[in-house]
């Protein structure tokens, strides 16, 4: 029997991944444009949001093994169709919340729903692309989710005000429910080894994660990815609307232009450090020169106060570009294990990145509130300044630094797949 895809199956298999994908990412930064409306209606402090954004990330990390471990046993058209199919009920659920238990609630199964967006998507590239690609290929990945990233901040705040959050919710269920129907019904059934029919099929499909497992050079790898990824995670997907707003006094529809800068300037740096890493054969090199400028342009950006909103722009534009080194991470991994456990890398390493979101949006949260000492406004509300933002944006200082010192005690990564 024929276990080869046609090259005319083959793009359009991965745009459907990508289109799962956009979806996770719009579903995920919503809840950064719908900060002021779910504080209000439900009466919560930064900590208790911090926790509600995060609990999507428990799961989500929860998950990423065992996601993984099944793409590599039943490919990706079943696993990818499904997960859109509950990504559509979460947000349903989400919307309907009337407790911040239900908002909880529908965030932790939005965590497993979305598991496979990225991690499905590498895996569609490790069986239909060839492995000098793959690097480019999850860079264009991270594209898409940025792009997704961009419809869920600022149209999405526009759609809010025209409708309100809990219609705009429903907007995106809607798609989200389209998108498992093509998905199952237009994806080909994903057979293994795609590009090599040759290749030995897994035996055991935990090999890979002991594989990884064993590797001191991995955890070290994990910890570097998941605090170079807070450019994204702690800042444009949750804090930097609010941030925004307080450095320039404007709306929540005006600020929310600004996560779409970063979101366009990481895109684009998923797509250009593999290029980079490829010409220098070498990801440390290219890692170490990046978050050295990502913490350059950081710094300004939070605590130089004559800075106008242009300028400000432009800098959260080179915060993404610079913060885009990601891609290079999976590929270090993909290169540590066979091609067939391609899913398993992928979602090992993908649960050990998104960690950060864990640990720093609810931290973010909690120095927000340390530092904002029992301060309301006039309604009783919480009170957040401009200070207490700069206070508590330390600790993505101090993330970052660190990253930059662990990188000295690593050994480099070449950029090339070897051949499977």
């Amino acid at each position: 029997m024929d276990r080869t895809i046609s090259a005319s199956k083959t793009l359009p298999a991965i745009a459907l991944g990508w289109m799962f994908f956009l979806l996770c990412y719009v579903s995920r930064v919503e809840l950064g444009v719908i900060v002021n409306e779910l504080m209000s209606t439900f009466h919560m402090t930064a900590s208790t949001f911090g926790w509600v954004s995060s609990c999507l990330y428990i799961t989500y990390v929860a998950m990423q093994i065992p996601i993984g471990v099944l793409l590599d046993k039943f490919g990706a058209r079943l696993i990818l169709s499904s997960g859109a199919l509950v990504t559509a009920v979460a947000v349903f659920l989400f919307g309907s919340a009337q407790s911040v238990f239900q908002l909880q609630m529908g965030r932790f199964l939005l965590g497993m729903a979305t598991a496979s967006g990225f991690i499905g998507c590498t895996k569609l590239i490790s069986e239909l692309m060839p492995p000098q690609r793959y690097s480019l290929f999850v860079g264009l990945s991270m594209l898409v989710g940025c792009m997704g990233g961009i419809c869920g901040s600022a149209p999405t705040a526009w759609l809010v005000s025209e409708i309100g959050w809990r219609a705009t919710t429903f907007v995106i269920a809607g798609f989200a429910a389209l998108t498992a129907v093509l998905a199952f019904f237009c994806m080909p059934a994903q057979p293994k080894n795609a590009l090599n029919q040759h290749e030995p099929v897994a035996k055991n499909l935990l090999d890979g994660l002991k594989i990884l497992a064993k590797n001191p050079r991995y955890w070290a790898l994990g910890v570097l990815c998941a605090i170079s990824y807070l450019p994204m995670t702690a800042v444009a997907e949750l804090w930097c609307i609010p941030f925004i707003e307080k450095k320039f006094a404007l709306s929540t529809t005006d600020a929310a232009v600004s996560s779409v800068f970063v979101f366009i300037g990481y895109g684009i740096g998923s797509v250009i450090t593999p290029c980079l890493a490829d010409f220098m054969n070498s990801c440390k090199k290219v890692i170490l020169i990046s978050t050295i400028l990502t913490i350059l342009v950081f710094l300004p950006l939070v605590y130089c106060d004559g800075i106008a909103f242009m300028p400000c722009l432009v800098l959260l534009f080179l915060f993404g570009v610079f913060g885009g080194t990601v891609p290079l991470f999976f590929t270090m991994a993909y290169n540590m294990v066979p091609r067939r456990y391609g899913g398993s890398s992928s979602g090992f390493t993908n649960m050990l990145n998104m960690s950060g979101a864990i640990v720093f949006q609810p931290l973010l949260g909690k120095l927000l509130d340390c530092f904002r000492e029992g301060m309301t406004n006039a309604e009783g509300a919480p009170l957040y300044t401009l200070a207490m933002y700069k206070s508590a944006f330390l600790a993505i200082v101090i993330g970052m630094g660190l990253s930059v010192f662990l990188l000295f005690f690593i050994d480099d990564f070449e950029a090339r797949k070897k051949t499977a």
